[in-house]
């Protein structure tokens, strides 16, 4: 058996290049572990920034509640107040403070009864002072909302000695514009 030597002055061949399509290459394992760290890098932010905007829309939208709480709540107190406090030196600004704060029928009953009602006032020489003392918000829709307030009133009639009552109102208030309005006055309770 004889061995052929290559010859040493022949050059060297040229490579064959392959026309065939060739399958991409599995990433070497370094790449892949650069590639991993960056995508969870990358969805962390995403998710972050996601639920920055939620916890933000969530505080404004509790921030907005709260505020139309609280109007709310000044709209039923001040009227309880409006209803249970009269003085016969002041009645017509008093008259038109309370249909002020009412809409609807309650407007309408206020309107209509206002000239009996100052005739008694001043008749009698009646000084009411009313205090809300505590209030509370039972039921909260879109443009309607149910209150409870309590009303201490000191009521002088012809200059005798006051009486004290505790009147507990039920308030349903109706949006009218960026007003909350009383629309129906129920009284749940009187304490003298």
């Amino acid at each position: 058996m004889t061995v052929e030597k290559p010859d040493a002055s022949a050059e060297p061949a040229e490579p064959i290049e392959s026309t065939e399509p060739t399958e991409p290459t599995e990433p070497t394992e370094p790449a892949a572990r650069g590639r991993l760290p960056r995508l969870l890098l990358g969805l962390l932010v995403i998710a972050l920034a996601a639920g920055s905007l939620v916890l933000w829309a969530g505080s404004r939208s509790a921030a907005v509640a709260d505020a139309t709480r609280a109007d709310i709540l000044a709209a039923a107190r001040q009227e309880a107040v409006n209803l249970t406090s009269q003085d016969y030196r002041t009645v017509d600004a008093d008259l038109r403070r309370m249909a002020d704060g009412a809409t609807g029928q309650l407007r309408d009953d206020l309107d209509r009864r206002s000239t009996e009602a100052k005739q008694v006032v001043v008749k009698n020489k009646a000084v009411a002072r009313g205090v809300a003392v505590e209030a509370g918000l039972v039921v909260l829709r879109d443009d309607s909302a149910t209150a409870l307030v309590a009303v201490d009133s000191t009521v002088t009639s012809g200059g005798t000695a006051s009486a004290s009552r505790r009147y507990r109102l039920q308030l349903d208030l109706t949006r009218v514009g960026d007003r909350w309005l009383v629309s129906n006055l129920t009284a749940i309770g009187l304490t003298s």
